[in-house]
């Protein structure tokens, strides 16, 4: 895979991953505009569980990148 491949891969993953973020602020700032207070906490409680959340999103690409030449 080539260095522009690789930099479009990345910009990919990242608008993605800005996409997941935004739409999750969405949703706490509606729970707290609606005084659900107790379940905006529960919503943020879980995304801290949540392992693609935590995944480092360079490191799945490279993972993918290394598989993908050995292939």
């Amino acid at each position: 895979m080539e260095n522009h491949e690789v930099s479009g891969e990345i910009v990919k993953l990242l608008k993605i991953q800005r996409h997941d973020f935004v739409n999750h602020l969405q949703v706490i700032h509606a729970l707290l505009q609606l005084g659900r207070t107790e379940k905006a906490l529960i919503y943020i409680e879980e995304l801290a569980k949540d392992s693609r959340l935590i995944s480092d999103t360079l490191k799945v690409h490279e993972e993918q990148c290394a598989n993908a030449q050995k292939a």
